[in-house]
């Protein structure tokens, strides 16, 4: 594919987008490009802030978003500048300088109190600069991010940029070629190589602790400077972390106090008494010594475990507490092709020790839950709608970049059976499906606080559900889900396409999620009833009764988050407290009687999903009886060995073991508890390390 090509397409897909959602397409772009940068770990959300105005000496003030990462404590400010056409563009040094100016000129005037001063309150800008101003003293650099479909003269990752208010600054312009290289790289990243004598460190002395050919994999063990890791970590940002460590120290974002008490009173213990960091690289570049090797370079770097400790040291080096630099952190590297990397980073990091346990759970793409989600989604068509002669699927991506890997090694004429099948806008992510259940759970506050945080609550959810039942997530369910994401996406369209929201382009995800959780939090008022998702799954779209009703909620809902009564200045911040979400449930909504009159009894609901329990019970059985029989007699027989050479079975296990293993033998299959208690030995051995 071809730079022009690749443009080419890009306006296809946001075009497409954009009629769908009933926006812009400015927006739309700048929305399309915010999704690969936090898939790409650049940045860990994106809130839609359009602001411009004129500052002292007629400056120009501008900018279209932000975010505040829970993780790094950055402060990210995004403008766009989005051509429409398809020429391919050059964009100066000049023009960089130019928008750069009118971010930077926001900053400074929201610290200086201006924007408070000049503008109206209503405004999202103003209450973004005030909670700029209020938290100066708790962020920890200003990142800047210009959105371009422009190329640069020279591509440029950063401009060197000076202090603002003596907080760091970084410039990242992602421009089309930029984007071209992130999207076709496969590894969803951008690589990032790391020289450490630009961190005034001549090298990180090491030992080998095991090479293997065989399995692809080294490692090294080596301490790092505490200074020298937090200005690594401050200048690269969470993007070190890897992904579902960066999840798991945003839900707990406080500094650990027993790190902190020994990085301001006993640093030089640090080493004593800290078990370190266990990081990956793709590759190191070293020069061997009488005494090891001293590590001068690192590719790719990822902390799988010692996030916290990464962020704690971090953090009091922005707060100057503590001599840092007397620190001595362990560290324990592994070095992974990019073939075995996504295999073995979520092996290594969950079975790596930590002072903050990481649970399974928070690696959730590989839970049977989202596998399962997956399955049912490649092999569930919803029903032909507009005259259509063929069935289309909502394809579900349990890991990130599934649907364009998908396509990857296809035909053009396969491909084009494969988007017909499988529709760009039917795609449903593992944080998506997150927001949909969670909202319709009621918990709009969870949701509010961002996809990451709101993924590891439902996650956390998910796991003890699984555990209590596997069979209600059926086919039933994903229906549900189906439903519930034509509902989201049409009320998201809803809110677009109001003259009240076209006004404040702002706020649109707190208000899609908090009408949704109203919507269903009155729903259950009516004992007996539930909406008619059966309807909305055989018709793809939401009823004219339903739709009226969320037109009229979606501005009673905008108006309630924005009242002059609400006890936090910030929209965005009100929206994440529960006290909110309480408060919304005590307001008194306009619900139509012809919207309650579409209500169906949840008796129809419950035998569906009955059906569907039975029905899935029923496969899980086959399925289990199926990977039994093809593990075939010699991996039984190896696991009964392996077992008694280590003792790790008692002997009732072994007689299901030798049950498995001689179903050639005897032709007896196991029964369905037989089954099921087979599997069950079979996941503690492989704990126990068998493989």
């Amino acid at each position: 594919m071809t730079l022009e090509e690749y443009k080419k397409s890009l306006y296809e897909n946001i075009k497409v987008s954009a009629q769908a959602n009933i926006a812009d397409i400015t927006s739309e772009f700048m929305n399309y490009v915010t999704d690969i940068l936090i898939d790409a770990d650049e940045i860990d959300g994106f809130e839609e802030c359009y602001f411009e105005g004129r500052g002292k000496r007629n400056k120009k003030i501008q900018i279209d978003g932000y975010n505040f990462d829970n993780v790094d404590k950055s402060c990210n400010i995004i403008i766009c500048d989005f051509t429409n056409n398809l020429e391919i563009n050059t964009i100066t040094n000049t023009d960089v300088d130019n928008l750069f100016k009118k971010m930077e000129c926001f900053i400074e005037y929201s610290i200086s109190g201006y924007i408070g001063e000049n503008f109206e309150i209503s405004n999202p800008g103003v209450e973004l600069s005030y909670k700029i101003k209020d938290n100066l003293d708790k962020i920890s650099k200003f990142r800047f991010f210009i959105l371009t479909d422009k190329v640069m003269s020279k591509r440029i990752k950063s401009v060197k940029k000076d202090s603002i208010f003596e907080k760091p600054v970084d410039v990242n312009v992602w421009d089309l070629n930029r984007l071209f290289e992130l999207e076709l790289s496969g590894i969803g990243k951008e690589e990032i190589t790391i020289n450490l004598q630009d961190f005034n460190c001549t090298g990180l002395k090491a030992v080998v602790g095991m090479e293997s050919s065989i399995e692809k994999y080294s490692s090294y063990l080596t301490t790092i400077n505490g200074k020298v890791l937090a200005d690594i970590y401050l200048q690269y940002g969470a993007k070190l972390l890897e992904g579902n460590v960066r999840s798991f120290l945003s839900v707990r974002s406080k500094v650990n106090k027993g790190i902190r008490n020994t990085i301001v009173n006993h640093p030089e213990m640090f080493f004593a008494y800290n078990n370190g960091i266990a990081a990956t690289a793709s590759d190191i570049t070293y020069e061997k010594t009488e005494y090891g090797i001293n590590i001068k370079e690192v590719k790719n770097l990822q902390i799988i475990n010692g996030g916290q400790t990464t962020a704690s040291i971090a953090n009091a080096l922005i707060n100057r507490e503590g001599e840092i630099e007397k620190i001595s952190v362990p560290m324990k590297l592994s070095i992974l092709d990019s073939e075995r990397s996504e295999e073995m980073i979520p092996k290594i990091a969950l079975y790596a020790n930590s002072q903050n346990k990481i649970d399974e759970a928070d690696f959730a793409s590989n839970h049977p839950f989202h596998v399962a989600m997956e399955k049912f989604s490649r092999t569930i068509l919803a029903p032909a709608i507009n005259g259509n002669q063929y069935q289309k699927g909502w394809f579900y991506e349990r890991a990130r970049g599934q649907y364009n890997q998908a396509q990857i090694k296809l035909t053009p004429s396969r491909k084009k059976a494969f988007t017909l099948k499988w529709d760009k806008k039917q795609i449903i992510k593992k944080v998506e499906l997150a927001k949909y259940m969670n909202s319709y759970n009621c918990m709009p506050h969870i949701v509010s606080r961002g996809a990451q945080y709101n993924a590891k609550i439902f996650n956390d959810r998910i796991k003890k559900e699984w555990n209590n039942s596997e069979s209600q997530f059926n086919e039933w369910y994903f229906k549900k889900v189906v439903a519930l994401a034509i509902i989201f996406k049409r009320t998201e369209k809803i809110v677009s396409d109001q003259d009240w929201y076209k006004a404040i382009k702002s706020y649109r995800a707190n208000i899609v999620t908090y009408t949704l959780s109203v919507l269903f939090f009155e729903i259950s008022k009516i004992q007996g009833f539930e909406l008619d998702f059966k309807s909305i799954w055989n018709k793809q779209r939401i009823y004219p009764e339903l739709e009226k009703q969320l037109v009229k909620l979606t501005k009673q809902v905008y108006e309630y988050i924005t009242s002059d009564s609400r006890p936090i200045l910030n929209v965005t911040q009100w929206c994440k407290q529960e006290l909110c979400w309480k408060q919304a449930q005590k307001q008194n909504w306009s619900i139509e009687k012809s919207f309650l009159l579409t209500l169906v009894p949840i008796e129809e609901s419950i035998e569906e999903n009955e059906s569907a329990k039975k029905q899935e019970k029923e496969n899980s059985n086959i399925r289990i009886l199926q990977d039994i029989m093809q593990k075939g007699s010699k991996y039984w027989n190896r696991m009964l060995e392996w077992s008694r050479i280590r003792r790790v079975m008692t002997p009732i296990e072994e007689d299901f073991i030798r049950l498995a293993a001689n179903i050639e033998n005897t032709g007896k299959l196991p029964t369905e508890r037989q089954g099921k208690k087979i599997m069950i030995i079979k996941k503690r051995m492989e704990s126990e390390g068998f493989e």
